[in-house]
Order: C-alpha cells, then structure tokens, then sequence
C-alpha cells in the first residue's frame, strides 16, 4: 500500500503538538507516541511505516515490526519529547530512503521537491517547538539532491531549500496558490475572489513575470522593483492606462499580503514580516489627474423618447434583444444578473426572482415584479423552458438564447449587440452616455422620482448600505414593502411615458 501524502504531512505536523486539556482546564502534558510505564523513564511508541516492516532497524539491530518502540533513557518529558522528534524524523527519512530505493520516490511528500511540499515543510518547521528533528531529515533530503548528476534534481533541491527556509517561492507557483486558497468554497474562510478578479490576477501576475523574467521569485520583488514595474514598465513599455495600471497594482497588493501575513513566505531578518512592495507611498511631482468625461459624456439616463424608439425595433415579446431590454428596464438590474440568471431562481408565475450571488455582497436579493413586467416574466419564462428541453432544469437560464463567456459567466455579446443597435436606432453621438447599464440609471433615478425611500431603493436595486454598525441587526424588508416600492416605479415610468412601446 502507498504511504498516504496527507497522512504522512499532517503525521509531521502533529507528532510534536498536543493540543487536549484535561477536564480541569489545564493542558495535558504531550504524550503523543510517547509512553512511560509507572517508575519508568519514557519510551517511544508508533506504527512502522509499512514499507520498513522487515527491514533492519538501526536502534534495535533487528527487523522493524508492526509497531516500534525504542526506550529514550530518561525520565524528564521536555527531553523525552525532544528525542521523539529526532527519532521520528530519523524514522521518516529511513522510509524516504526505503521508498526512493524501490522506485516509488513520488510517493509521499517527503520526498517531494514540489513548490507546495516546500510550503508545507516551511510551515511545519514555523509550527515546531523545536524544528531539529524536522531539519535532520530536510537536510539529508537536499544534500542527496544536490550531490545528484541530474541538474534538474540539483535546481528543484536549491529552489525547495529556499522556499523552506527563506520563503523564496516562484511568482507563478504562488499565483496558483493562491488562486486555489481563494476559490469558492475554500476551507480557509477567505472571501472567494470573483471570477473575472482571478483573471485579472493572472493578467497582473503575467505583466509581472515580463518584466522580471518567468523564474523569478516573491523575494525578487523589492519595493524599487514593484515602483520601476508601476511607473515605467506598465505604463511606458506595457502601454497601461494609469486606471488600468492603479488596478493591476491593487490586485498584486493583495496576493503579497496574503503571502506576507497568511502563509508567512516572506519574512525579514528576525523574522518579521516584510513590508509589502505593492503598498504605493505618493511622492515626486503630483500628476494631473485624469481629465473627466465631458459632461454629456457621463453615463447617463434614458429618456421615455429614447426608451420608445428602443423598444420599437422589438415590438413583439419573445425576442432576446426586446425581452432583455425590457426586463433591465423594470428591474434596474445589472445586465449579467438578468443574462446568467437561471430559471430555477425565477417564479415561474413571473411573479418575481433571486438574484443568487453577484458584484457586491448585497446583490443578493428577492426582485418582484408587478403589472406588464410580471406577464413579460412568465412568458420568458415558458420560452425558455421550451428552448432548453434536453437540459437539466438546474441548468436551465432565462435568456439561453444569449452564450455566457466561460472564464466570466457574463454575456458579452449582449452588450456587443446594443452597442451597434443603439447607434442604429439613436445615433453615434450617444457613444460613452448610453449603454445597457443605463437601464439601471433609468431605473435608479424613476424610483428617486416615485419617492421611494432610499432603503427601499438600495435593497431592490442591490447596493452596499452605507457604514452603519446597526445594520447587521437590519433582516430586510417584506415582499410586499418590495412589491409596493416596484408599483410605485412603475407607475412613474407610466405617468412619464416610458411604458407606451413597452
């Protein structure tokens, strides 16, 4: 049977720590394969590894057992403890030596010079008490490496021996780690990075590795390093817009906190956490800020003219482009949330929906819909339904006619569309004013118009509250007071004409 990685790393991990009480409250002593008979001194007990059972046993001169038991000679527990480790540790390199020699040295993370096995050591020798029975075996693991003819081997024992004792790992190994740790539901308790965040990471981390070189590290990154990478790479060289350049910045800023402070990879003498690079200090002559849009220029609003001659190149329900159109203009939705929802989260009366997840924290919410938009919802709903037969209900979506992009879960074409629609039905002067989003515009402004309180405002329309600590003691309001709040919209939008070619 093969030695079980995470068996064999969380053994390492534990064979030190002791982390019971006593029903009094205080801490036991750490007995942890240790036993000690009454009058006697200390002695170590624990399974063999299987691959040793037979072998010759150097303490004992003769064939390892099932089981290994070794008397320490001594009977203080501080130094029946130290002598553990350093018997276990000689005990684990016996089986790497054991395991190499019959050609299954992939087994087992001891033997392993991956990056994330060299993060695992890192941490389990930061966690030790005493780190010397861990440092035997690490030691004996890389002088065996670095004496090999394979220059392959010889490189991956100098990159493992810096990641362990120095945090050095490379750039790309440490994306890929974090990534991993920051997944929709990681056991870390981090907060998920969005899809289209994670891309933009690898977009960062990819200009990053440009500049530096492929195999460079998280310690080549030095705080000149990160400002020559920010003020003349990405903008100069790179050809980024300062926005762009501010994002790619934040995004990089993160992922070395999470190294710095989480997995404690960087650290310097002493110790201590390095300051991170990323976090930009203003200095040197001020820039000008970037010159704002003209003011006509500005994302803005609908009006009920514009919304007509919109609606009209679609006067019949049951159309993509006028069903999406119409929906964004009742609901105020982001046009992702309305693209990706699946059918599952829909009344099927029409009668309203959930958005499950989203941009923000409180996009989630419940969306009512009253008078034409809940009969519009109901036969999109019944369109749907027929357009996806042979796919699992739990798959269907409300707008299958329009393909999601895999790496964003958004419908990019959708926006592609409006934008040569628009100019068609509109004109090109209203390029960087109207957009799909401008429906929510619309919507945000009517609900302002109908006097419907901001509270109300915020929680259909899925905006963070302001800062108040009383919130979390706030559970929403009612589907009626959300019913009530959308009849008053959409009575705004009748009295101001918006609904005559809806």
């Amino acid at each position: 049977m093969e030695v079980d990685v995470v068996q064999s790393v969380v053994w390492y991990i534990m064979d030190h720590i002791d982390t019971g009480s006593s029903q009094s409250g205080k801490v036991k002593p750490d007995m942890r394969y240790l036993t000690k008979p009454r009058g006697k001194g200390f002695s170590l007990r624990m399974p063999t590894p299987e691959i040793l059972v037979g072998t010759l046993n150097p303490f004992t001169k003769k064939p390892f057992g099932k089981e290994i038991k070794l008397g320490l000679n001594t009977r203080s527990h501080a130094e029946a403890v130290r002598l553990r480790e350093i018997r276990a540790g000689q005990i684990r390199q016996l089986e790497a030596e054991a395991l190499a020699a019959a050609g299954r040295n992939h087994v087992g993370r001891i033997a392993d010079l991956t990056p994330e096995s060299a993060a695992e050591w890192r941490q389990m020798r930061q966690e030790a008490e005493n780190p010397d029975s861990i440092d035997i075996v690490l030691s004996n693991l890389l002088d065996d490496a670095m004496e090999s003819r394979d220059p392959q081997l010889r490189k991956q024992a100098s990159q493992f021996s810096k990641i362990v004792f120095r945090g050095d790992m490379p750039i790309g190994d440490a994306l890929e780690m974090y990534l991993e740790e920051r997944r929709h539901g990681n056991p870390y308790g981090y907060d998920p990075l969005a899809t289209t965040t994670a891309q933009n990471v690898r977009s960062s981390i990819k200009h990053l590795l440009d500049f530096l070189g492929e195999g460079a590290t998280l310690h080549d990154v030095t705080t000149d390093k990160a400002d020559q990478f920010r003020m003349e790479y990405l903008p100069v060289r790179a050809s980024v817009k300062p926005q762009t350049v501010a994002k790619h910045t934040t995004l990089l800023r993160g992922m070395w906190t999470w190294a710095i402070t989480d997995k404690k990879l960087l650290r310097g003498k002493g110790g201590r956490p390095i300051q991170n690079p990323w976090t930009v200090e203003e200095r040197g002559i001020p820039r000008r800020k970037a010159k704002l849009r003209d003011s006509d220029k500005r994302r803005t609003l609908y009006s009920a003219a514009e919304v007509s001659k919109l609606l009209a190149g679609f006067p019949s329900r049951g159309s993509r482009q006028g069903d999406l159109m119409r929906l964004l203009l009742a609901t105020g939705c982001r046009v992702d949330e309305i693209g990706s929802l699946r059918l599952q989260y829909v009344d099927d009366d029409g009668a309203g929906f959930v958005i499950p997840k989203g941009k923000t924290a409180k996009a989630r919410r419940r969306i009512p819909l009253v008078d034409m938009a809940q009969r519009l919802m109901a036969e999109r709903v019944a369109l749907a339904n027929q357009l996806q037969l042979e796919v699992p209900a739990e798959e269907r979506r409300l707008f299958p006619e329009w393909p999601l992009k895999p790496s964003t879960q958004k419908i990019n074409s959708a926006s592609q569309w409006f934008t040569r629609y628009r100019r068609e039905a509109l004109g090109k002067d209203t390029d960087g004013s109207l957009s799909l989003h401008s429906f929510r515009h619309t919507w945000r402004t009517m609900a302002r118009r109908a006097g419907v309180p901001e509270d109300h405002i915020r929680e259909l329309g899925g905006w963070e509250d302001s800062k108040d600590v009383s919130k979390v003691y706030d559970h929403g309001l009612t589907e009626q007071q959300l019913r009530d709040a959308q009849a008053a919209i959409w009575e705004t939008y009748r009295q101001a004409g918006y609904l005559q070619a809806y």
